[in-house]
């Protein structure tokens, strides 16, 4: 009999963090990897940060990455291989310190010897994707066109760090000494002394820029994973199908595997059948078709038997906006367009204009470039703008925008602006004679052949300074606008909400529950800022003897509850059920009795 066998790293009796290997005797996948957002917290907050320099050797011996043979990057686990020439420093003791530098317990990814084919990436959450960044580039992530969009706009709009790259891949290092060239040497107060840097190009790349065709100068070449978007194709034997499944963001699947040995593997993923406009129950299992050997199944909510709609949200949220009678601020994940468009729709039932983080403005916009006919341009959305917050003096100024691009508008890059030869922003100011140095005689921007008009260009870079809408108009007419509004927007609470008059400002909770410490700690803080703004809100509690208070929520989940998930299961009829994604193992036992595996971090389950 063939072999095959699956693996769990992740989401076993705990919520996110999926990891698992599926190994056949031809060839093997990885059924996402995603971080484990909960245990990774039990180390490190907001305060205390993962070294970047260290990141993959530090959370694999913390274990919030697993010892895995041939996927992660090789100058990840083994920083010494960064060194250009050997250090004569006894400052990098190899001998006596090896940790260090290398963590000798895994060996890395190599063309002649590796572990996976292919990562499936399910979604966009980074419970599901994040920890795709350790992974060695030359494995494919293999998901649906708008699971690869989001990606995409997660990185712009996003801090590029070492755990940051499963989109974008970052730029080659070396460890090499300062000073080695004389033109540098007055950057150092210490020469001859090492540092880790990128790798420069002598020639500056000019690359197109996909929305706008302008060809922007680059510093460095991008470098981007290589994504595959078929919904069926097979990998070393493995065929695969992607079935779109309903989430809390979009481009979610499950993945059905068909193995050598003939054995079928369905994973959920993250799923659910009460959204708006989302794949219908019975869409998917039609979608799935016969029944399935082995079914991996997130049970997030197994224990919950409620179910509440979207269309329910939308309804509840109508009556609050209406009821409201002053400025609405109502928090929502910026990633979540299924919760976007109904917030949208209960704003436009009341007349109100709807205005949003330049987040998620970029990201309807990456959207309606790659999906046109599912996805308007934001930009011509009635009673749809962006909030303009103060940035950097705090002026208004359109100069106090300029180190974060995707703040100013669509375009997350404007170009290399290192001299007057480069192809950027500026130059096109220049032309256009809004900025830069205007009335430059050697721009040669407009004598070449161009498929795109600079104007639209500039204004597609800056569409946020020039139409977004400010907290000053916003106290004029209250009434009119509903605001999104998260935890990290407290501060403009001072914009806001006047000092010495009546505003009747109502917020609307539209998120997730605290699932942590940190998040219980910073909703209550959350709480305390409304207090003292007089911000009117309702709560619940979350604990009546501990008098732990939380938001009352207009909020669906993103999972399946219990009665979804056995109608689900009984349609497939699946010879085996293995939970994940779930603290409840004991529940899935209790209702399907022997047909329950349960899971055991790292321990090899048998499949063939």
């Amino acid at each position: 009999m063939t072999m095959a066998r699956v693996t769990f790293y992740g989401g076993v009796d705990e919520i996110g963090g999926n990891k698992i290997l599926v190994e056949t005797e031809d060839g093997s996948v990885l059924l996402d990897f995603g971080r484990r957002m909960g245990y990774t917290h039990d180390f490190y907050s907001q305060f205390l940060q993962i070294r970047s320099k260290n990141a993959l050797r530090d959370m694999i011996r913390l274990n919030i990455l697993p010892k895995i043979d041939g996927i992660y990057t090789p100058n990840l686990l083994n920083a010494t291989l960064l060194f250009t020439e050997e250090p004569r420093d006894e400052q990098f003791p190899f001998d006596k310190a090896p940790d260090y530098w290398t963590f000798n317990g895994v060996m890395p990814y190599t063309e002649e010897k590796h572990a996976v084919d292919a990562v499936f990436v399910s979604h966009a959450h980074f419970d599901h994707i994040q920890d795709v960044s350790f992974l060695d580039p030359r494995i494919p992530v293999i998901c649906t066109d708008k699971t690869k969009t989001l990606a995409r706009a997660m990185t712009d709009v996003s801090p590029s760090g070492v755990d940051d790259q499963y989109y974008e891949v970052n730029r080659n290092l070396v460890i090499k000494e300062t000073g080695q060239d004389p033109k540098n040497q007055y950057k150092t107060l210490c020469l001859n002394e090492y540092e880790c840097s990128e790798i420069t190009q002598a020639e500056k790349p000019v690359i197109e820029d996909p929305k706008t065709k302008f060809l922007f100068t680059h510093e460095y070449t991008p470098q981007y994973r290589e994504f595959k978007t078929d919904l069926e194709d097979n990998v070393k034997g493995i065929k695969y199908k992607l079935i779109p499944v309903g989430h809390s963001v979009s481009g979610a699947c499950s993945v059905l595997l068909t193995l050598p040995n003939g054995k079928r593997v369905l994973y959920t993923g993250d799923i659910r059948f009460h959204g708006l406009g989302e794949t219908t129950f019975d869409d998917y299992v039609k979608a799935i078709g016969q029944p399935v050997d082995v079914l991996i199944t997130e049970g997030t909510r197994i224990e919950k038997e409620n179910i509440i709609t979207e269309q329910e949200i939308f309804d509840e949220m109508t009556k609050d906006i209406a009821k409201a009678e002053g400025l609405v601020l109502i928090n929502f994940g910026w990633k979540d367009l299924t919760r976007f468009s109904t917030v949208y729709q209960a704003s436009l039932k009341n007349d109100r204009t709807l205005l949003i983080g330049y987040k998620l403005a970029y990201l309807l916009y990456e959207m309606h470039v790659a999906f046109p006919k599912e996805y308007p341009d934001p930009r011509t959305m009635p009673n749809l703008k962006v909030y303009l917050q103060r940035e950097g003096d705090l002026l208004y100024s359109k100069a106090d925008y300029t180190k974060d691009k995707s703040k100013m508008g669509y375009l997350s890059f404007h170009g290399r602006n290192m001299a007057k030869a480069d192809r950027n922003i500026v130059r096109i100011a220049e032309v256009l004679g809004l900025g830069g140095e205007v009335g430059n005689k050697n721009n040669p921007l407009l004598t070449e052949k161009t498929t795109c008009d600079y104007k639209e260009v500039y204004d597609l870079a800056t569409h946020h300074l020039s139409n977004g809408v400010r907290a000053y108009q916003i106290r004029d007419r209250p009434k009119d606008f509903v605001v999104m509004f998260s935890f990290w927007d407290l501060n403009e609470l001072f914009d806001l909400v006047p000092m010495d008059s009546e505003h009747n400002t109502r917020y609307i909770c539209a998120s997730t529950e605290p699932f942590c410490e940190e998040m219980e700690i910073d909703e209550d803080k959350f709480m305390n800022w409304f207090d003292y703004f007089g911000v009117h809100y309702d709560w619940e509690y979350a604990d009546e003897e501990k008098e732990q208070k939380i938001f009352t929520r207009r909020h669906v989940s993103g999972h399946a509850c219990q009665k979804e998930l056995v109608e689900l299961i009984r349609a497939i009829k699946p010879s085996r059920i293995i939970p994940i994604h779930t603290t409840s193992v004991a529940t899935f036992k209790k209702i399907f009795g022997d047909a329950v595996t349960e899971p055991k971090y790292g321990v090899p389950i048998d499949i063939s």
